[in-house]
């Protein structure tokens, strides 16, 4: 093993100390690191030595090492870089490309979504800009799939408060018991569609956060013609894009093997 590489296996490890420490709230010693993480506990001890060091960990008198204030400051710089359109964007626009469909981003703001990123196909047929536009939760594909996240009680109180919300067609609107069905059904598919008047078919798949809670949607819209008979295709695509995306925003590597 070159020097390289051990620079690399020692650069791994310090990050996999670090995250470790930062999941619980009273620090950890060298003998609970070294068993939580399977690393030797030699290796622990000079890792832990060299971070406390660089000043990332300090040595409190019980001998527990604890977080410093040093790693705030990778915390704001996250906050000033992270920007989740930026980060969605290729995985988007390629599948804008594979499906050859309009493809949205939303995101929840309260009881209702805004729509932050729109691609449009090269087809003759695209859809109106939706960049901007708010909607309540629970009247697109987008903000079901959002909605269809939370717990229970609190998807209870949203369609509650949103009983009088303004809709453009009233068929999209929720009921305790039509809930009940859309959420069984989004549940088994893995994706929401919505049945409206219009001609115009909505599917969509959730993005989650760290937590398991809504990050985002991703929609795939366009003519009924066109996609009606691939609801279930379009439906795993999102999916599959929805994934993707969760992995990329929480520093993971995008799994291209994932199918939805």
């Amino acid at each position: 093993m070159t020097s390289e590489d051990n620079r690399h296996r020692a650069l791994v490890r310090g990050l996999e100390l670090l995250e470790a420490v930062a999941e619980t709230p009273h620090g950890m010693g060298v003998t609970e690191l070294a068993e939580l993480t399977g690393i030797q506990k030699s290796t622990v001890s000079r890792l832990v030595a060299t971070l406390v060091e660089t000043g990332y960990l300090l040595r409190r008198e019980d001998r527990k090492v604890a977080l410093t204030g040093r790693v705030l400051g990778l915390a704001k710089g996250f906050r000033r870089q992270y920007n989740l359109s930026d980060l969605a964007r290729p995985l988007l626009t390629e599948l804008r490309d594979r499906v050859g469909e309009t493809v949205i981003l939303t995101v929840r703001q309260g009881d209702y979504t805004v729509s932050l990123d729109q691609y449009d196909p090269s087809s003759p047929f695209r859809m109106v800009p939706h960049v901007g536009n708010a909607a309540p939760l629970y009247a697109t594909a987008a903000g079901r799939a959002l909605m269809f996240t939370l717990s229970v009680s609190e998807q209870r109180r949203i369609i509650d408060d949103l009983v009088g919300a303004p809709v453009e067609h009233p068929e999209v609107r929720l009921t305790p018991e039509t809930w009940a069905r859309e959420y069984e059904l989004a549940r088994t598919r893995g994706f929401v569609w919505i049945p409206r008047s219009d001609d115009v078919e909505r599917i969509a798949a959730v993005v989650l956060d760290q937590n398991g809670g809504p990050l985002a949607a991703v929609s795939v819209y366009g003519p009924r013609y066109r996609m009606h008979d691939r609801l279930n295709e379009l439906g795993k695509e999102a999916r599959r894009t929805a994934a993707a995306i969760t992995r990329v925003a929480m520093g993971l590597r995008r799994d291209d093997t994932d199918n939805g």
